[in-house]
């Protein structure tokens, strides 16, 4: 005869066993789904190049797109009437425009650069990028905070 104790155990040994599996199960959807999104218009050989830099990298996928997407849109556009787009803008309204001030950190966990996508780790320093309300944050390496 089983008493409660040892049914209740069994009971939520098989919860947390179903609950991993459905976990592992929504990760392993959701991984499918960025690759396949990547791969919507990309060729094979590229996505998985792609892949790859990112991984070594240790960044996701989307951030190494976004700081490639960023390079190579950092040249000045040119408008129709011939004039710089980037005439004109007042102080403050760089690469950050949304940025209200700067403020230097020490990281309580690990993060990306917003700029470069380089890893930094818990403990690390960091520069804070403080938004207006519902505007986020960002976050620079030195490296990234000085060259801007």
């Amino acid at each position: 005869m089983i008493n409660m104790n040892e049914m209740t155990k069994k009971m939520r040994v098989e919860a947390r066993r179903h609950g991993e599996s459905m976990r592992d199960q929504a990760r392993a959807a959701a991984q499918l789904r960025k690759e396949e999104y990547l791969g919507a218009r990309v060729p094979r050989e590229l996505k998985d190049r792609v892949i790859a830099h990112a991984n070594s990298l240790g960044i996701p996928v989307s951030i190494l797109i976004r700081n490639i997407l960023e390079e190579s849109f950092k040249k000045p556009l040119v408008s129709s009437s011939g004039n710089s787009a980037g005439q004109g803008l007042v102080a403050g309204e760089g690469k950050y425009p949304g940025v209200l001030g700067w403020e230097r950190i020490t990281l309580n966990r690990g993060m990306s650069c917003a700029s470069c996508g380089k890893r930094m780790s818990q403990g690390g320093e960091a520069t804070l990028g403080v938004g207006q309300p519902g505007e986020g944050y960002v976050i620079l390496c030195g490296d990234c905070k000085i060259s801007y």
